[in-house]
């Protein structure tokens, strides 16, 4: 290899367009002589193809990935139970089959577990493996947060990363799909749930339009309620008063009673015991036995005498039959002497009783007469009670209806207004409409209970009265009979003294008599003289015999009346226990009135109570009718309706894609990438046929521009074909070009660039600008792109993006194929003019990298490893 002394002289300077056509012609023949082998036409032919080959082999292996992800095998395995929703049995995990059968994302193949399905993965028969857990069903549908479907993707990212990047978008799609066709059955369970919402909200306006009518309604009969309870309440007072002198009036009542029935008792007790001491029929038939004996004896007495007197001359005759007569008759006289005392003692005793009799009667006839004019009184109250107890009674239980009214209302009230803020107010007036109720309920039975007493009262009141009258008569006749009993005892008493007396004197006569008939044999002379003298005294003793037997038969006949009046005033006098019901029944009228006035006193307090809790449940009634007014104007009569189908509303965002500079597939979007890669590969190629560094002898001479234009115009034909054939190569292969001359001159155009980029490499740093070259393309593929956005790769790649020759290539081609970086692409074409400009000046002032030879050695690298 030879080379030009440093000091050679330089040849004279020739005219510069003269001599730049001097040198480029000095070293055509070398350059032409090139030629004469032909390997290295076939090698330039070859080249001619290669960055064809490039294209097509990348934009083939990307063209269309994403339409053959159905032929990306995976693996499934479904192990979902399902479950049971609203009744009905779901099993989202078969339904998803069933909709992967229709369109397979990608080659599904079926494993029964999913340690199977794994194991495919891991040994590489599958790509990726989605299984389906046996709880699938149960946590995708019932939609809590605490818990997902979850859909368990296994992968192995080492096998393939752009499978597993596939895994993630087919079960991210998978997921997405499901969400929204979930979601759109529950969007159909909020419509016709919304549906009732909405009827319930109408229902509700209206049911708060009638409780606020309803609560104007209370508002009314709470005022009228309040009104009543005052009358109530004033009525309750002077009720109370009135029971309380009632109650007083039937203490009084129930003590004059209970002296009454005493005094009555004592009374009967006494008259019993009177009636069983005075002698009955038994008792005195003795008496009137006597009484007849003794006027029979007397009659006899008195015509004996006269039969003395008129036969005093058989006196003698008969002086033994006298004697026996005569002892018989001063038996007699002294049996009757013995008994006449008794009979005056009797008839004293008799007379007495009578006395105390007609006194006890008058202090009883004044006593009923007292009681009489009490009974009556009572009668009177008790009827005025019973009278005033019915109305009472009647005004109770219209108080009670409304109070049970009003306990209806109160009900329905806090049945309306359940689950609301009133519904406490509403309750508690239940409450107290309940507890007036039960009250005005106990205090009717008690007024009823009072009244039922009273009335009997009243009935048996006007009885007493009426036997009280009777009792007061019988006993003024008792009285007036007891007086004339007292005088004729009296009368009695006196005439049984002088039969006494005379008793006593015939006892003295008969014994006299005795003695004489004792001596009539010796005294008949004495016996007639005095014999009319005796007749006379006989007949006066019978008179007064037959007085004593009229007296005692008057004695018999009144002690008998006397005893059948005390019968009929025992048999007329009230039974103890007509007494004791009595005395009762007055304690019981006192009890009761006091109870009644106790109640009257609790009414009152309680109509005062019920005043204030109407006062208090009218201002509840304006509170609860003003908020229902609030609620029924604050509650919509329709809600706003929810507008879609479930479809929309579980898909309410969709993307609508409007595209520029759209391309139909991933091949098509690569191809300025890879276009661009290859015309760097044909120009790096071109260093493999041309010697570059090699200049002949012949144009050792010659100029630097001559040399780099003559080292320029065989490549540049040859990258110039190299673009025409990669253009119109992948627009065979269905690349869509928007203009074809535009892209035909950016491919032209950056294949002149990168040609004068290559050689400027070669020129200054020599051998070594190949291997550079080739480092370029390495730093061009990630720096440049296309493959991916810049932005997406290290900072590194990013500061030189836009000083690289291929980003400048690669998108005007996007312009001039697609219509992308709309009004850029003559900025990307003057940039990437200005690479070659600088390209081309960096050649013209790379010197030290000629290598001369002589021109019987010039040859292509391919033939020699020189140059």
């Amino acid at each position: 290899m030879n080379t030009l002394p440093p000091d050679a002289p330089t040849p004279p300077a020739a005219p510069r367009s003269g001599r730049l056509n001097a040198d480029y012609q000095a070293l055509t023949p070398a350059e032409r002589s090139l030629w004469r082998y032909p390997i290295m036409w076939a090698a330039a032919a070859a080249f001619l193809f290669v960055p064809l080959i490039y294209v097509g082999v990348y934009l083939m292996s990307v063209w269309d990935p994403a339409g053959n992800l159905p032929d990306l095998p995976a693996a499934i395995v479904n192990l979902d139970r399902g479950t049971v929703s609203r009744g009905e049995t779901v099993n989202v995990g078969r339904d998803l089959l069933t909709e992967l059968d229709k369109d397979p994302p990608v080659q599904f193949r079926r494993y029964p577990t999913q340690a199977q399905a794994e194991a495919a993965v891991r040994r590489g028969d599958v790509y990726f493996a989605l299984t389906i857990p046996a709880d699938f069903s149960r946590r995708a549908v019932s939609g809590s947060s605490s818990e997902h479907g979850l859909l368990q993707l296994y992968r192995a990212p080492g096998l393939n990363y752009y499978a597993s990047t596939v895994s993630d978008r087919v079960a991210s799609a998978i997921a997405e799909d499901l969400n929204a066709t979930l979601g759109e059955n529950r969007w159909e369970v909020v419509q016709n749930s919304l549906a009732d919402v909405q009827q319930g909200f109408r229902d509700l306006h209206g049911a708060t339009v009638k409780l606020a009518d309803g609560a104007q309604t209370l508002l009314d009969g709470s005022g009228k309620l309040a009104g009543g309870a005052a009358t109530l309440a004033s009525g309750a007072g002077t009720l109370a008063d009135g029971a309380g002198r009632l109650a007083t009036g039937a203490g009084d009542l129930s003590g004059g009673v209970d002296r009454l029935t005493g005094g009555v008792g004592r009374l009967s007790s006494s008259l019993k015991q009177l009636e069983a001491a005075a002698p009955g029929e038994k008792q005195l038939a003795p008496l009137r036995s006597g009484a007849a004996k003794l006027a029979s004896g007397t009659g006899t007495l008195a015509g004996g005498l006269g039969q003395l007197a008129g036969g005093s001359e058989q006196l003698a005759a008969a002086a033994k039959k006298l004697g026996s007569g005569a002892a018989q008759v001063d038996t007699g006289t002294r049996q009757l002497a013995g008994q006449l005392p008794a009979l005056s003692s009797g008839l004293g005793d008799l007379n007495g009783g009578a006395a105390t009799l007609a006194s006890g009667a008058e202090r009883l006839s004044g006593g009923l007469a007292k009681a009489g004019t009490g009974a009556k009184q009572a009668s009177d109250g008790a009827t005025q009670l019973a009278a005033g107890l019915g109305r009472l009674d009647t005004g109770l239980g219209t108080l009670q209806t409304g109070a049970q009214s009003l306990q209806s209302g109160a009900t329905s009230l806090a049945a309306a207004l359940n689950d609301t803020p009133a519904v406490q107010g509403a309750r508690a007036l239940q409450t107290g409409a309940t507890s007036l109720a039960d009250g005005l309920k106990d205090s009717k039975a008690a007024s009823a209970a009072t009244s039922q007493g009273a009335q009997a009262l009243a009935r048996q009141l006007p009885g007493l009265s009426s036997g009280l009258n009777d009792l007061s008569g019988g006993a003024a006749q008792l009285q007036t009979g007891a007086t004339r009993l007292a005088a004729g005892a009296a009368s009695a008493q006196t005439g049984a003294q002088k039969a006494a007396a005379g008793a006593a004197q015939l006892a003295t006569a008969t014994t006299q008599l005795r003695s004489g008939a004792q001596k009539l044999a010796g005294g008949a002379g004495t016996l007639a003289a005095n014999a009319r003298q005796a007749a006379t005294g006989a007949t006066q003793l019978a008179a007064g015999a037959q007085s004593l037997q009229t007296g005692v038969n008057t004695l018999v006949d009144g002690n008998l009346k006397i005893k059948d009046a005390l019968g009929q005033i025992t048999a007329n006098l009230p039974a103890a226990q007509d007494l004791s019901a009595l005395s009762s029944g007055g304690r019981t009228l006192a009890t009761s009135s006091e109870q009644l006035a106790d109640g009257a006193r609790k009414l009152a307090t309680g109509a005062g109570t019920l005043r204030s809790g109407t006062t208090d449940l009218q201002g509840g009634a304006r509170q609860l009718r003003d908020g229902l007014v609030t609620l029924r104007d604050r509650i919509p009569t329709d809600t706003e309706q929810l507008g879609g189908d479930p479809d929309g509303l579980a898909r309410s965002v969709k993307v609508r894609t409007e595209d520029f500079a759209n391309v139909p597939n991933n091949g098509n979007a690569f191809a300025p990438y890879f276009i661009a890669l290859a015309l760097w590969v044909g120009a790096t190629l071109t260093t493999f046929i041309f010697p570059f560094l090699l200049i002949p002898d012949s144009g050792r001479h010659t100029g630097q521009v001559a040399r780099v234009l003559r080292k320029l115009s065989v490549p540049l034909l040859i990258v110039a074909g190299q673009a025409g054939i990669v253009v119109l190569g992948v627009h065979l292969m269905g690349v869509q070009f928007m203009n074809p001359t535009q892209v035909l001159l950016t491919s032209l155009a950056g294949s002149v660039t990168f040609m004068i980029v290559i050689l400027a490499l070669n020129l200054l740093f020599g051998p070594a600008g190949r291997v550079l070259a080739l480092i370029l393309l390495i730093v061009q593929l990630a720096a440049s792109g296309g493959s991916y956005p810049v932005e997406l790769s290290s900072p590194a790649f990013q500061a030189i993006h836009n000083l690289i020759p291929v980003t400048e290539l690669i998108n005007a081609l996007r312009h001039a194929m697609f219509g992308a970086f709309e009004g850029q692409y003559w900025d990307f074409m003057g940039r990437m003019g200005l690479v070659a400009l600088i390209g081309f000046t960096v050649a013209l002032i790379s010197r030290r990298r000629w290598v001369y030879i002589p021109d019987d050695r010039f040859r292509s690298p391919i033939i020699t490893d020189v140059g």
